[in-house]
């Protein structure tokens, strides 16, 4: 039994609470996109989804069984989006003062909100 909850507390320590708070970090930079659609913020909404991808990708053996399906809904959604990202700034070069704005390029890659609902609710349940 000790062990099982030492795995548990290292698995909250090491992927949920991080995941949590970058999932937040990005959020509020989304937020802050929306007011003003810039690449200054699109660029921090990026940069914060990179932290995301790397936290998932570096932490895998930390992945709970029932987060798996939703970190792979949002690993696949990133890299959908972050290549549309990456062709939107070869295009036009922007300034951070530019309006930055992309359209996904079909509705397979919409962001997984309830995926995103789940993680941050991980660790409400415990």
């Amino acid at each position: 039994m000790k062990k099982n909850n030492l795995d548990e507390a290292k698995v909250t320590a090491e992927f949920i609470l991080p995941l949590q708070f970058l999932l937040r970090l990005s959020g509020k930079a989304y937020e802050k996109y929306m007011v003003n659609k810039i690449y200054l913020h699109a660029l921090n909404v990026r940069k914060a989804n990179e932290m995301v991808y790397q936290l998932i990708i570096n932490k895998v053996s930390f992945i709970p069984a029932n987060l798996q399906n939703d970190c792979i809904e949002l690993l696949n959604h990133y890299d959908c989006w972050m290549l549309q990202f990456k062709e939107e700034e070869l295009k036009r070069n922007p300034s951070l003062k530019d309006e930055f704005i992309f359209y996904r390029a079909d509705e397979q890659v919409a962001f997984p909100r309830l995926s995103e609902a789940n993680m941050l609710a991980a660790y409400k349940k415990k």
